[in-house]
This record gives structure tokens, sequence and C-alpha cells, in this order.
């Protein structure tokens, strides 16, 4: 489906999508996800799922900023990973039960 077929939801999903799982094939760096999650929360209706997005989103933030202060990105400690790692299961779970239409989930 080309991008002039699908809906904004769609492309949205879709992008959050493709960076989970560049993130997860080492193609897609931890800030180039943290960045891309956040322009697809930006642009979905403030619900309940949404912020639940961004609560997954928040991990990572946290987890990049606190990695980044200590001078650690390259090197992640294990207890850093294991953060990253739930969140991105969480956040794939939660783009498996996209609502069809992000604004009508309460």
């Amino acid at each position: 489906m080309s991008d002039d077929e699908m809906t904004p939801d769609q492309r949205l999903q879709r992008l959050a999508r493709a960076s989970l799982a560049g993130y997860k094939s080492s193609t897609v760096s931890l800030r180039r996800l943290i960045d891309d999650l956040d322009a697809v929360w930006n642009n979905l209706p403030s619900t309940d799922w949404s912020e639940e997005v961004r609560g997954h989103w928040w991990t990572l933030e946290q987890v990049y900023a606190v990695a980044l202060d200590r001078g650690e990105l390259e090197a992640l400690p294990a207890d850093a990973k294991a953060d990253i790692e739930e969140a991105v299961r969480a956040l794939e779970a939660l783009l498996d039960s996209w609502p069809l239409r992000p604004d009508t989930v309460a």
C-alpha cells in the first residue's frame, strides 16, 4: 500500500512499527526511536491508549537522558537495556492493539 492510499493513522502506525523494528535490528538509534515515537504521539488524540504509548516513550527518554549524562550511550548498563526492552515490548503490544480510530478510544 502506498502512502497515498494510507490513512494518517496507518502512516503513524507504520512509522512506529518501522522505528521499533529498526531499533531491534540495530539500524535505528535509540535517539531516533525516541524522536519517531514522539512524532507519532504528537499526532494522536489524547486518550488513555495514547497516554499509555507516551508512558513507554517516557521510559525510553529517561533511559537515554541518564545514559547520555553518564556517558554510557555506547555501552548501556544491563538495567538500562532491560528497561528499553520492556518498553519496546509494551509498545509493540500497544501497536498490535492500535484502535481503528485512535480518537474513539476512551
